[in-house]
């Protein structure tokens, strides 16, 4: 059964995107103006303290932060064989791409802010898991969709989706 699992893409791509994401935390995810904010410059601190923005009134910054939980839900989804896995992937990469759009971030409890100055290979790394889970999540949906639609083909590895799509141009059937 193992065997089988290794060589469907989603298990490789659920793996590249936990290495990533592991990586993200040895490196430093971005750069700002105040060399106070020394909280930027440990990935794991970040996770582990990135829930109390709210506190500090850095809504926005919360929401971001979820898509830390939310990655864990697709890897929980993907591993358990769930079409949903593309659901909370497809979110937490929404909310990685829009840290990117933001030019400031909180540094303390009193709500104070400094200005980003540049992403760093933490940030880069985290938004790559996130994409590779993303894809696996599309994987998944697409294997599942095709099992249901042609079920004589059981299940679908990679070499079977050319025979698919050979035999759809043969046949001249569509998919729906």
């Amino acid at each position: 059964m193992f065997k089988e699992r290794t060589k469907s893409p989603q298990f490789w791509l659920l793996i590249l995107s936990v290495v990533l994401y592991i990586l993200s935390m040895f490196f430093t995810p971005l750069y700002v103006d105040n060399p106070k904010a020394d909280i930027y410059s440990n990935s794991f601190y970040m996770l582990l303290s990135g829930w109390m923005a709210v506190l500090g009134g850095g809504l926005i910054l919360t929401f971001v932060w979820l898509a830390n939980p939310l990655y864990y839900y697709a890897v929980f989804f993907i591993i358990n064989k769930g079409k949903l896995g593309i659901i909370p992937a497809s979110l937490c990469l929404i909310l990685g791409i829009y840290f990117m759009t933001l030019d400031v971030v909180m540094y303390g409890e009193s709500g104070a802010t400094t200005d980003i100055t540049k992403l760093g290979a933490g940030f880069y790394l985290w938004i790559s898991s996130f994409t590779a889970i993303f894809f696996a999540g599309i994987s998944m949906f697409i294997n599942k969709k095709l099992q249901s639609q042609f079920p004589r083909y059981g299940k679908i590895s990679a070499t079977a989706y050319s025979r698919i799509l050979q035999n759809l141009r043969t046949e001249k059937v569509f998919i729906k």
